[in-house]
């Protein structure tokens, strides 16, 4: 009978998979990384849901409420925001940034829909990405609408500044970690060598 050569026999463990759909085969790796995000997908999805009806609520019913009355002498219009007349600059920063967190939120809803969304790490990026600009949009249009002394404001604007650079810190640790561990030998997988496999069949 003739024997079949070690070399070119499949293995399941060290040969590449078929290309699906003309894509490589998604790695070990990506496999841990979709089955991870697919198990925070529900909690984000709370946390997108929950953002976008507090900015939705907000932007109907701004900070400081409306004026109820027309005032001519004063230039007052009924249902005008009060913080518009008072505080424009800080009415259009919360107005802006309540806006981009709005649309940030629905964005992240729609990706989360998307049930082919976690086969790609580019987009697992975008949502990364959005989520970011969701929270600190958040949380401007926050300091932007509830305070109204510049000192408290100030106080406001670094805290908001120390959690970005945490923010920014640990996921450049996170990254730099991730990156050691894949350069280390022992996180990468093991090739048997030809000529060993083709002496153990043949003893």
């Amino acid at each position: 009978m003739a024997q079949i050569n070690p070399v070119n026999a499949p293995n399941s463990e060290t040969d590449e998979a078929p290309l699906q759909n003309g894509l490589n085969p998604t790695t070990p790796r990506d496999s841990d990384d979709q089955e991870f995000f697919k198990e925070i997908r529900g909690g984000l999805m709370i946390v997108a849901i929950l953002a976008a009806g507090s900015t939705y609520q907000a932007g109907l019913n701004p900070p400081g409420g409306v004026w109820q009355d027309d005032d001519p002498n004063r230039h007052i219009v009924a249902g005008m925001s009060i913080l518009h007349d008072r505080y424009f600059r800080r009415y259009q920063a919360f107005f802006y940034c309540n806006a981009i967190s709005f649309l940030s939120s629905l964005v992240i809803i729609i990706l989360l829909m998307n049930k082919n969304f976690y086969c790609d790490r580019k987009s697992v990026k975008v949502l990364e990405f959005t989520m970011v600009l969701d929270l600190f949009s958040f949380m401007a249009a926050y300091a932007a609408g509830s305070c109204r002394l510049v000192t408290s404001s100030i106080y406001i604007f670094l805290l908001m500044g120390g959690v970005f650079i945490y923010v920014i810190s640990v996921a450049y640790h996170y990254s730099l970690l991730q990156h050691i561990a894949e350069m280390m030998p022992c996180s990468r997988p093991r090739t048997p060598n030809p000529e060993q496999h083709r002496e153990l069949e043949q003893v």
